[in-house]
């Protein structure tokens, strides 16, 4: 045995009870039961010893238990895991134990649970034992280390109720998004696509890229438009000027750099103020009279630009008449109009009749193609002028959008010249709204900016190392292993239409599943099949599937595989305790027929793999089936009481 295979899941009671589920490497094992008696606890006890965040094992177990362990076995190599069980209301516990060796024994207290350790030392040591990571765990910026971790095995092993006949859940753990992206990237890692230090890579190319493209975006948005900072400054400048507090300036201050209008903003405060007159009326009059000449030019460019477009419709409109007249004079041209003779071609007498048709002819003609050309000239130039206007229109308007800023602002300091006392009051005001902006200003987040050619140089080396077509190549290969081994699957379990016969098509990027209908070829998603029957053979294919190319590729995913009442698309109406009784009393139907060749199919297939280790856990109990009865391991049915903690055991002081 080469694979990891779980020998034993044991609790510990808070007197120092002690209660194991044994199991058997490399077979099949069922755990049967009423509802309530704990058989889904053992999924999440698995889970919990693998290093979850959180514990979910139900109140009944972590009021009567403290402890929780898990035996391993590979071979001869052993590994025992424990966590301390947190009590009701809070919510884990990160005191675990690890040892590894052989022929190692179940502890039955705390006290005897060989080898203290925090939760991710113990995740680090259950990932060298599995094989899981190539490089040390060190965290990159985000606080995410990037690498694949025990973690990202859980929806391999694990086919819970939740997911075994979900139409939108794939695995167990992509229901949740927090931890669907993860999974998703480390697929290719345990695919064997690539290994842990190209996916670190990867993922930091990722990441160079985002960060890129958003520094690209604030570069252009920089260059775009002014920051507010500036904005503020060169209204506060606007206004001293018309108020005669600073001069005009050689250069506008729409062209000064945001530091050099700091600095003309200080120095402005530091200007005693003096008498002065009002703002001057004459700007506003010259203001006026400019928009009044933009407004005359814009009409008058406005009509000469309908004018063209209308030359433009009647010109292209003669040039199709002129046309069709040269294309019907056309035919005189094979009347070789020159040599026309200066006889009657009926009596031969003499005329020159002839000779004046064709020359009428031929000057006709000579006139169509001349105004032909003169369209042809005229035209481009009567385009191209259209263009010209066009282009004075949009200058002319962004000019009148600039005076109307400019008359607005005059208005507004006006509005406010009238409210204040006189002009040294508003002058005072502006002074002390400058020496507050100066002094906001100088905590103000200034807009940093990163080299973007060092960051365009690392994501070139990045990519000089990250084979990403390789890596492509060796994902599709895995997907189409997969996806012939499901199909063998599929094709052994009980379906209905329109799954008969059908394909699977296993895709590892969103993850998702396609099923290839027989007949007509279509292609049909997961909530499509339309039957918990389908979607139950699918996740059962698709679990056996992966479970076999991990074991051709030596992927460091444990031989174990947890599938959570596989019964229940064909017992719904007797409830969950469905016993050996029940079916037993019942006629062969088409539920339990079909309930028998998935059960056929655990069998066979678990057979055929090499250290795969299915621990099936059911309502229902078929105690016609030697097969069955001799897997079964633990049997707990209300008449016997049994259960996985017994409820006779005390319960915690704590709670």
């Amino acid at each position: 045995m080469t694979r990891w295979n779980i020998e034993a899941i044991f609790f510990i009671g808070v007197s120092g009870q002690m209660r194991a589920v044994s199991l058997i490497p490399g077979v099949l094992n069922i755990i049967t039961g009423a509802s309530g008696t704990g058989k889904s606890t053992l999924i999440k006890a698995i889970d919990y010893c693998l290093g979850s965040s959180k514990c979910e094992l139900p109140a009944h177990v972590r009021r009567r238990s403290v402890a929780v362990g898990v035996k391993w076995v590979s071979g001869d190599a052993e590994m025992i895991v424990g966590r301390i069980i947190p009590p009701v209301g809070q919510s884990t516990s990160t005191r675990m134990f690890t040892a590894a060796g052989r022929g190692l024994s179940l502890p039955d207290s705390v006290e005897r649970f060989d080898g203290a350790t925090t939760l991710d030392a113990a995740k680090a040591f259950i990932e060298r034992a599995f094989g899981i990571g190539d490089l040390a765990r060190e965290p990159d910026a985000d606080g995410r280390n990037g690498r694949a971790t025990v973690r990202h095995v859980t929806p391999y092993m694990f086919v819970t109720k939740e997911v075994i006949y979900s139409e939108s859940t794939l695995l167990h753990g992509l229901e949740k998004a927090d931890k669907a992206r993860d999974i998703v990237a480390a697929m290719p890692y345990f695919l064997r696509a690539t290994d842990e230090a190209g996916a670190i890579e990867e993922r930091r190319l990722r990441q160079l890229h985002r960060a890129l493209e958003s520094e690209e975006a604030r570069e252009r948005s920089r260059s775009a438009a002014t920051t507010v900072l500036k904005q503020r400054a060169m209204s506060l400048l606007e206004e001293a000027r018309r108020l005669e507090i600073v001069a005009t300036t050689a250069i506008p201050f729409e062209e000064m750099s945001e530091a050099t209008l700091l600095e003309v903003l200080k120095t402005v405060s530091t200007i005693e103020l003096q008498a002065s007159a009002y703002p001057s009326e004459g700007e506003l009059g010259t203001l006026n009279r400019r928009r009044r000449e933009v407004l005359s030019e814009l009409g008058m460019l406005r009509r000469r630009s309908q004018a063209t477009r209308n030359a433009l419709r009647e010109a292209t409109g003669f040039q199709g008449v002129v046309n069709r007249q040269r294309e019907k004079l056309a035919l005189a041209e094979h009347l070789h109009l020159d040599r026309i003779a200066r006889v009657c071609p009926v009596c031969d007498a003499p005329s020159d009749r002839g000779r004046e048709i064709a020359a009428a002819l031929q000057e006709t003609l000579t006139k169509v193609q001349a105004e032909s050309v003169a369209i042809e000239r005229v035209k481009p130039r009567l385009v191209e002028h259209e263009r010209d206007l066009e282009e004075q229109i949009d200058r002319l308007n962004g000019e009148l959008r600039h005076i109307d800023d400019q008359i607005q602002s005059w208005l507004e300091q006006s509005k406010q010249t009238r409210r204040l006392a006189d002009l040294g009051q508003l002058r005072a005001h502006l002074l002390g709204r400058i020496s507050y902006f100066l002094e906001a200003s100088v905590d103000e987040p200034r807009q940093s900016t990163r080299d973007l050619a060092v960051l365009r140089t690392e994501i070139a080396e990045l990519e000089a190392r990250v084979d990403r077509e390789t890596k492509e190549i060796k994902v599709r290969r895995a997907e189409a292993k997969i996806s012939q081994f499901a199909s063998e699957a599929f094709g052994a379990l009980p379906t209905v239409a329109p799954c008969v016969g059908s394909e699977l098509n296993f895709s590892s990027r969103k993850p998702e599943i396609a099923v290839i209908e027989a007949d007509s070829g279509a292609v049909l998603r997961l909530p499509d099949v339309g039957s918990d029957q389908n979607y139950l053979a699918i996740h059962i294919a698709l679990s056996f599937a992966l479970q076999r190319y991990f074991e051709t590729v030596s992927a460091p995913v444990p031989g174990l595989l947890v599938l959570d009442q596989i019964s229940r698309p064909y017992f719904p109406q007797s409830g969950e305790d469905v016993d050996e009784a029940e079916i037993a009393g019942r006629e062969e139907d088409e539920e339990v027929q079909a309930m028998r060749k998935h059960i056929n199919f655990l069998f066979v297939e678990t057979a055929r793999r090499t250290d795969l280790q299915v621990l099936l856990i059911e309502h229902a109990y078929f105690a016609d089936d030697p097969r069955y009865v001799a897997a079964t391991r633990e049997r707990w049915t209300r008449v016997s009481g049994r259960a996985l903690i017994p409820l006779d055991w005390p319960t915690r002081e704590d709670d």
